[in-house]
């Protein structure tokens, strides 16, 4: 059948192995991936907010390889989306198992390739470490074929590898047709495997057709095992038990969760971070965050979030996209897409939406909404209000049940107060409208006009004060 190959860019990566041996690096994403009961391609499944796929792709870009092919399925091309520059796509069109997978690869190898790397695009647990100690071990031993093993206490599905009475490797026997009953710890395939370029091409022909009518490309270490070669023809490199963990339905991608999300809170520990409950704390990969900083239990940090040092998240806070600055506190709240400045205190049960910039010693007390909103340096939003779309000075004082109105039911309109204003609790502002520097709302005003500096407004809709106390000593003849 014809192999279809797709250049996502024409200009590939073109370092070699320490050795000057030219690298070739496959990754094999074909299979359907029907155990997910999914619409979504399983390699596509979010894993720690990135798709699982990116994790195989992130260890594999750094290995020195001079070429890097992604084998997946026609009814898979939303993959081609993750792939870096570099990179080329080659489409199995039949989905007749691992081995015919990578054959599909064979034809369009460079000819300076001497070493291939299999890696599975479903492992997202591998790590660029492990690989780069498998290649080393081949670049020493060469042998015809490398394999990636772990040690598990209970072999589960994993292919199993066998070793004769010397304990040289004779092959891999996969899970369905293993009868054998194990006492003890047992090695298995561990989602990567490297081979001789020249043997490999000559080998991959005679792997024979399952029972289940697939070909495992596991096969080939029992060929080569089988093959005359000087010193051994295949060796094992072992690696953590959960490089092992290839992602078939959602228990296997929630188990893969738990393991990313411990080793990012470790690095984080190490890296001088207070991580107060690990087992209720999500972050994602790339979230920065500085030494000295707190995390408390049950928060989540998402996406490109960046905590400063000495600032406290938590507990129950939720950050996406956000910057949180030096010694400010966010507790039991949401903040995405906003900018925190230093020494500010958020919550609890408040709520920053996108585009909200907070200045430095601002104070967002509970039940808040702010949207689109920058607020001054020391202001103070003290209870259940909603500030969106406005623009609020420096050190005015937005009073308990404050609406910024900014949808006349067409189109949204900006409110400005400016420094130093007073605005009194329940008071509307019906946007667009300005509120001066010094200005002042009585409690309940609805403001539909603009208020002069230093004015206060009172009443439904809002007048300046001394207008309303001149009509009145009109009324009572005064």
């Amino acid at each position: 059948m014809p192999v279809q190959t797709t250049n996502v860019d024409e200009k590939p990566d073109a370092t070699q192995t320490s050795s000057g041996e030219a690298l070739a690096v496959v990754v094999l994403a074909g299979g359907l991936g029907t155990r997910m009961r999914s619409r979504t391609p399983k390699e596509l499944h979010p894993l720690a907010g990135r798709p699982l796929i990116s994790y195989v792709l992130d260890a594999v870009q750094a290995l020195p390889a001079v070429q890097r092919i992604l084998v997946t399925s026609p009814a898979k091309v939303e993959l081609v989306a993750c792939v870096p520059p570099g990179w080329e796509i080659v489409y199995q069109a039949e989905p007749l198992g691992t081995g015919h997978a990578l054959a599909q690869a064979l034809p369009h190898l460079r000819p300076e390739v001497s070493w291939v790397l299999l890696v599975f695009g479903d492992h997202p647990l591998l790590t660029a470490p492990d690989l780069e100690r498998l290649c080393a071990a081949a670049q020493a031993q060469r042998p015809l074929a490398a394999v990636l093993t772990t040690v598990l206490s209970d072999p589960a599905a994993y292919g199993r590898i066998q070793r004769d009475e010397q304990g040289r490797v004779i092959g891999v026997v996969e899970a369905r047709e293993d009868t054998t009953a194990y006492a003890g710890p047992v090695e298995v395939v561990s989602g990567a495997t490297l081979y001789q370029r020249q043997w490999l091409e000559e080998a991959l022909p005679q792997v024979p057709r399952s029972p289940s009518g697939e070909y495992y490309h596991t096969s080939l270490v029992g060929l080569a095992a089988a093959t005359a070669h000087p010193g051994e023809p295949v060796i094992t490199v072992v690696a953590p038990p959960e490089t092992a963990l290839g992602v078939n339905d959602r228990i296997d991608l929630a188990r893969a969760e738990a393991v990313l999300r411990d080793r990012i809170v470790q690095a984080h520990q190490r890296a001088g971070v207070t991580v107060v409950d690990p087992a209720t704390t999500w972050i994602e990969p790339e979230v920065e965050i500085e030494p000295d900083a707190r995390i408390e239990p049950f928060t989540i940090l998402r996406g490109r979030t960046r905590i400063a040092s000495g600032a406290c998240v938590g507990p129950h806070a939720v950050v996406r996209d956000s910057v949180i600055g030096p010694e400010s506190v966010v507790v039991a709240s949401v903040i995405e897409e906003s900018v925190v400045g230093a020494r500010v205190h958020v919550g609890p049960y408040s709520h920053l939406r996108p585009g909200t910039v907070v200045e430095d010693g601002v104070h967002i007390g509970n039940f808040a909404e702010l949207k689109n909103a920058r607020i001054g340096r020391e202001t103070r939003i003290g209870h259940v209000s909603y500030i969106g779309d406005a623009d609020l000075g420096e050190r005015v004082n937005i009073g308990a049940g404050t609406v910024t109105c900014n949808f006349d039911g067409v189109a949204k309109h900006r409110t400005v107060v400016e420094d130093e204003a007073f605005i009194g609790s329940d008071t509307m502002l019906v946007a667009p409208v300005r509120v001066g520097r010094g200005a002042r709302t009585g409690a309940g005003s609805v403001v539909t006009k603009d208020v002069a500096p230093g004015a206060t407004v009172v009443g439904v809709p809002a007048r300046p004060i001394e207008l309303r106390r001149a009509r009145r000593d009109g009324r009572t003849g005064a």
